[in-house]
């Protein structure tokens, strides 16, 4: 007895009953799937107040966020905040919670708003700079300013022939104790007789926009005898480079690198790498992996350091350079304890 396959004795019965019935199985056979398109995050950075363009941390937390949106393809909103309205700024997080994936903000002043505000939105990332802020959704980018302020203390305590070296900080916080610290240290690692003179411009954040009265306290001090000054001031830090350039002395700027602003004027920048820090929160909220907590980065990973470039070789000589280096290899290895704490009374 004979077999036949059906499709054997009625092959073009089998072909038509095909293309009638099951065109539409063939074509998803015959047709790739169609990818699902994935929306870009969306990030909204709350800035302090109008400060992008002041050479600062402002910038380099701009600079961060636009390489990531032209890198990453993020939804970039970039947003004014309001630091001397809480209130008005806590609206602002509300509103930009309501829309975004992940929110980045930068600034001891901005704690309170944000502290308020995250909890409410617990499946919204946020990222704040400079502010130890301990809750699951927020990550806390910071850096062992003192180790950094340390390296630029050494370089000032070497540099200055009068043994007169100063400090301005915008505003009398802890953050800036530990910048204040960490320089007193470096200056004394070197220079143990060196007289530091410490000044702050206000109590409140208004000392970050009062480049006028840097310049006024800067002006004193380099009149004093101060060879070198290093300013933790946010936007008053050009009053104190006006100054240095008026009595032909030295300053060190602080947080990004500002070397390039007044060659032979600017010896040195303490740099922190907050540009990479925001870009990087930014890669892990888009790849699944970010994780709330404070974070600290210091010399031993990059987080800190002090700048030497073009701009300022030629102000530093080999001996001090390798001077600083050395000093750079003890901390890291633990030999070096920097403090990050101000002993009272100056």
């Amino acid at each position: 007895m004979k077999h036949f396959s059906i499709l054997r004795k009625y092959p073009f019965w089998m072909l038509g009953l095909l293309l009638l019935c099951s065109c539409d199985l063939v074509q998803e056979i015959i047709q790739p799937p169609i990818e699902m398109e994935i929306a870009p995050i969306r990030v909204t950075m709350i800035y302090p107040d109008d400060c992008v363009g002041d050479s600062g941390y402002c910038d380099t937390i701009h600079i961060g966020v636009r390489r990531a949106e032209a890198e990453l393809g993020i939804h970039l909103n970039e947003v004014i905040g309001m630091e001397g309205d809480p209130v008005l700024t806590e609206m602002l997080f509300r509103e930009a919670a309501q829309n975004s994936d992940l929110i980045i903000t930068a600034g001891f002043q901005m704690e309170g708003p944000l502290s308020r505000v995250a909890p409410d939105f617990p499946d919204v990332n946020f990222a704040i700079v400079d502010v130890a802020l301990d809750l699951p959704n927020v990550a806390g980018l910071n850096y062992k300013a003192n180790e950094g302020s340390f390296l630029v203390g050494a370089i000032a305590g070497l540099k200055a022939e009068s043994g007169k070296i100063g400090y301005i900080g915008g505003v009398d916080v802890p953050l800036l104790r530990e910048f204040e610290a960490g320089y007193v240290a470096g200056v004394h690692a070197v220079n143990p007789d060196a007289v530091v003179s410490i000044e702050y411009i206000s109590e409140d954040i208004g000392g970050f926009s009062q480049p006028d009265k840097a310049k006024e306290i800067a002006l004193t001090q380099y009149e004093g005898g101060v060879d070198v000054i290093y300013t933790a001031a946010g936007g008053s830090g050009p009053g104190v480079l006006e100054a240095a350039q008026e009595q032909g002395k030295y300053v060190i700027w602080v947080d990004s690198n500002g070397n390039h602003l007044a060659p032979g004027t600017v010896l040195t920048s303490m740099v922190k790498q907050i540009g990479d820090s925001v870009y990087g929160v930014i890669k892990e909220t888009i790849d699944g992996t970010f994780m709330g907590g404070i974070r600290y980065q210091g010399l031993a990973d990059g987080g800190a350091d002090y700048a030497l470039d073009e701009h300022n070789r030629s102000e530093l000589s080999d001996e001090i350079i390798a001077t600083v280096e050395s000093l750079r290899a003890q901390i890291i290895a633990g030999e070096i304890v920097v403090p990050n704490e101000v002993s009272l009374p100056r």
